[in-house]
């Protein structure tokens, strides 16, 4: 199970996926995408073979739009971002013959999630007490973690790129320094045995044991 999507980097920093956008991996691309309402078609691509669904981020022309889901092969849900999944679909505007760009930093988020979850002592393989995402009872509050320093990252890998834009690199650190904040004051609360009661508490930085 993947914590942190796409859509979690999107809501803190929707520019990374433009101003860093050389750095994503380009799911799909079209110039046909055409926009009524919440919905977005293009008859050229196939977003299922693609497998783009829900958490995935869609930049339709230049603005990064969430997939809220994939109706079909060739539609879309989308809105542009919103500080809940629950919240109502809010209308990226109508248009034709748009440029769209599936893009991902799904690799990115899966290295920095991996250090995540063994800062916090979570291995499936551990002969003692084997423990997957499953055993994190606030996942919310580690996705942040993890967005924060995936778009730090991200900001840093497109800086080296193009050392000549000193946003990148201003933006790597200042989301560096969030990150490193977050990580400070965020707990980890554990179901160690699967009956979904909290039986500890881990801190990223240094792993500590709270049973109740």
């Amino acid at each position: 199970m993947v914590l942190t999507t796409d859509r979690d980097l999107l809501i803190h920093e929707p520019s990374v996926f433009v101003d860093a956008g050389s750095i994503a991996t380009s799911l799909l691309s079209a110039a046909d995408g055409s926009v009524t309402g919440t919905r977005l078609t293009s008859a050229s691509s196939d977003f299922q073979a693609a497998g783009i669904d829900a958490g995935h981020v869609i930049v339709i022309g230049s603005q990064p739009t969430e997939v809220v889901t994939r109706v079909d092969s060739t539609n879309l849900d989308v809105s542009r971002p919103r500080a809940t999944l629950t919240e109502v679909k809010i209308p990226p505007g109508d248009g034709t013959t748009l440029a769209i760009d599936v893009l991902t930093f799904g690799r990115m988020i899966a290295e920095v999630e991996a250090w995540i979850l063994g800062a916090l002592g979570i291995d499936p393989a551990d002969p003692n007490l084997p423990l997957d995402e499953t055993a994190i009872l606030n996942p919310t509050d580690i996705q942040e973690v993890v967005a924060l320093r995936t778009i730090a990252q991200v900001f840093a890998a497109a800086s080296a790129s193009d050392p000549t834009d000193a946003s990148l690199a201003d933006r790597a650190t200042l989301y560096s320094r969030r990150a490193a904040e977050v990580r400070r004051q965020t707990k980890a609360v554990l179901d160690l045995d699967g009956d979904g009661i909290a039986d500890a508490i881990r801190h990223i930085d240094v792993v500590s044991l709270q049973r109740s």
